[in-house]
């Protein structure tokens, strides 16, 4: 944990690279959150199917969702949105400039009592070294 998962309009100007974005944020939140790097789990999904207000104009949106459990406090959770937040606008600069783009970062906790998952170590798998 966490899981970041980001949302963009398909007319977003920049071409984006998920790997060199994601591992800028991995850097920022882990040092901000307190997470592991080796515990993030990221992926971008791009929107081309998506309205934004009456769609009389140009407009485009990047909305990060940072899932991760309870128990950070709330100026912990403040400073990972404002470094998620820096890293995207310097990431979608020309969108901002270009479009009326809006940019967004929400902290999503998870319940971990209804929190499942299996992993490879847990059947037997070991990854090569």
């Amino acid at each position: 944990m966490p899981h970041l998962v980001l949302e963009y309009s398909g007319n977003i100007r920049e071409p984006m690279d998920p790997a060199v974005l994601f591992g800028k944020l991995h850097t920022e939140l882990a040092a901000v959150g307190g997470f592991r790097m080796q515990d993030f789990k990221s992926r971008a999904v791009r929107m081309d199917q998506y309205l934004i207000g009456d769609g009389t104009r140009e407009q485009s949106f990047v909305n990060l969702d940072v899932r991760t459990f309870g128990g950070k406090s709330p100026d912990v959770r403040a400073a990972v949105s404002e470094a998620a937040l820096a890293v995207l606008a310097d990431a979608f600069e020309a969108a901002l400039r270009e479009t009326a783009c809006d940019i967004s970062v929400q902290i999503t906790e998870l319940d971990r009592p209804s929190y499942a998952r299996t992993r490879s170590e847990d059947h037997g798998s070991r990854p090569a070294a």
